[in-house]
């Protein structure tokens, strides 16, 4: 959905979607914008969930992959959540800002995830809110005097008037805030709006990976390289799934990782796909976040068979599939 007082920042080649703006550029342009100019991408399949009460940090810990014990306000981390068998619900940043803990993850994963959270708070004094302000990333920003003059370190947030500000890369700050924020970022600075697979772009070129509602409970947090990635402590008391999670850790490596590919493909391509070996149809990982970055070409974040690295890959046999780079130890 477009709210009225975005729609005048939207071109007449824009692509809307179910989440809302998608593309506002053609492909090329939007990459280029989001990478080297004045850009606000609306990040309309993401979401900040604000979790307080006396018992968070306690309940939270006990949840969660990383240590949220030794988080200090002001600051956060990368995490996922699993079921008791170790597969991942949800991956996000959670970050502390006073007394309150944020969730910023993805819309398709808040229904599964706060379901879960909720079932086990039980007497637990913790309460979880979904916000309803607007959820904008920016990336390149000489002009915009708002975040020139914070100066965020990476994993760094903070709050200012009706903004929320959290940096979760050298390139990529999240703001929550509200119409007005919305507008005065906009208007003052002149700023080109893009839509939300611009910043999916950045996520993948950061290693950031993100599941959707059909990639959930389909990976452990090694197969996504989240420990890697520092999302998982293995020095924190216990959590759903960490038995599994930590007997992967200590008994060997995952046969699955994360790994950033390029696909050659001019056709219209799904967010979620199975990736193939296209000598003998075998299956050799599945493509979860996506982002067009030409008429003919994407850039994805895959969960792939480490066996399958020399293998000639492909979606279907219209693809080809490059590997960028592995996200492994």
């Amino acid at each position: 959905m477009i709210n009225d007082f975005i729609k005048k920042f939207i071109t007449n080649t824009a692509d809307i979607d179910n989440y809302g703006l998608k593309y506002n550029y053609n492909f090329s342009e939007d990459i280029k914008k989001v990478l080297g100019q004045d850009s606000i991408s609306i990040l309309s399949n993401k979401v900040l969930i604000k979790c307080n009460g006396e018992d968070t940090r306690n309940f939270l810990n006990t949840q969660f992959t990383n240590d949220i014990k030794i988080l200090k306000t002001n600051n956060g981390v990368l995490c996922g959540y699993c079921n008791p068998k170790g597969r991942l619900i949800s991956i996000f940043y959670i970050f502390q800002l006073d007394k309150d803990f944020y969730l910023y993850t993805t819309l398709d994963t808040v229904t599964p995830l706060l379901k879960k959270l909720n079932m086990y708070k039980m007497m637990s004094k913790v309460e979880f809110e979904v916000s309803k302000d607007i959820l904008i990333g920016v990336s390149s920003y000489k002009n915009i005097n708002l975040i020139e003059k914070i100066q965020l370190k990476i994993n760094e947030a903070k709050k200012i008037n009706n903004f929320i500000l959290f940096k979760i890369s050298d390139n990529q700050t999240i703001i929550s805030t509200n119409e007005e924020g919305f507008n005065f970022l906009m208007n003052e600075n002149q700023s080109n709006l893009l839509g939300y697979k611009s910043w999916d772009y950045l996520d993948i070129k950061d290693h950031i990976p993100f599941i959707t509602e059909s990639q959930i409970e389909s990976f452990t947090p090694q197969m996504i390289s989240l420990d890697v990635l520092n999302g998982v402590s293995f020095t924190k008391g216990c959590y759903p799934g960490q038995e599994i999670v930590a007997r992967t850790h200590y008994l060997g490596e995952a046969k699955k990782s994360l790994y950033e590919l390029k696909i050659n493909s001019k056709e219209a391509l799904p967010d979620s796909h199975t990736i193939i070996d296209a000598d003998n149809d075998k299956q050799a990982g599945d493509i979860i976040n996506l982002s067009r970055i030409s008429d003919d070409s994407y850039l994805c974040l895959a969960v792939l068979r480490k066996e399958m690295e020399d293998k000639k890959l492909t979606i279907n046999h219209n693809t080809k599939i490059h590997i960028i780079e592995g996200i492994s130890k």
